[in-house]
């Protein structure tokens, strides 16, 4: 992206210190290591979703779940990731990615659950790993839906300009949901079939860590997020 034939940078950015600067997409062999590094560790098949977590910020790379904004159309103007982002005093999601667009702003909170364990049924229906990420997504759906004054509070913070109006005035059509959990073997076509209806009907994305581990290796040397 340019301004005034400057590829864009966090000195536009609402948020400088979470901007996600597309100009570190153009370095193509850290970004690959760094790819290459995630995918063995998430293929240990002794890990949790909090080890999942650590190693990525403990070794900033960032530019992993904030590829999952490739999984919608907006952002291409701007996008910016939180870690840990406090919903209220009760909740807090893993991750929260905002896109800009000529639209404005939407939002995308995301979970991570675990890449092992009880993800899939033998049905291949929805187990127990996916179905914690779906009552955690409905707890802050509510929460969202009910304190969304308290989420503008919350952004307020993180910077130092006006905010436009999507950030005071609650609209679901922008309030996106995703939950991370297992690997591709543990999902089917029947899997896939629920995740489909998942987004129809609640607006949640299902993914598995390949789909993130993907997103992030497409990224690489793309002009935007």
């Amino acid at each position: 992206m340019t301004f005034n034939n400057v590829k864009y940078s966090s000195l536009f950015s609402t948020f400088p210190n979470n901007y996600m600067d597309t100009n570190e997409l153009d370095m193509v062999k850290k970004l690959t290591e760094q790819c290459d590094a995630f995918e063995e560790f998430v293929n240990d098949k002794s890990i949790n979703e909090l080890d999942v977590k650590r190693f990525i910020q403990n070794n900033k790379y960032y530019h992993i779940p904030a590829s999952i904004i490739s999984n919608y159309r907006f952002g291409h103007h701007e996008t910016v990731l939180f870690k840990e982002f406090q919903l209220g005093t009760s909740f807090r999601a893993d991750y929260v990615l905002l896109g800009r667009s000529s639209g404005g702003w939407q939002f995308v909170f995301v979970e991570f659950e675990k890449p092992y364990g009880r993800v899939t049924l033998d049905n291949k229906a929805f187990g127990k790993v996916i179905r914690d990420g779906l009552e955690q997504i409905n707890d802050w759906k509510s929460f969202i839906e009910s304190s969304y004054s308290s989420l503008s509070q919350e952004f307020l913070k993180h910077t130092r300009k006006n905010l436009p109006n999507e950030f005071y005035q609650y609209d679901s059509s922008r309030m996106h949901f995703v939950v991370v959990a297992g690997r591709r073997a543990d999902f089917s076509d029947k899997t896939y079939r629920l995740s489909r209806k998942l987004l129809q009907d609640q607006n949640v994305t299902l993914l598995h860590y390949d789909n993130i581990i993907d997103m992030a290796r497409n990224k690489i040397g793309a002009n935007t997020y």
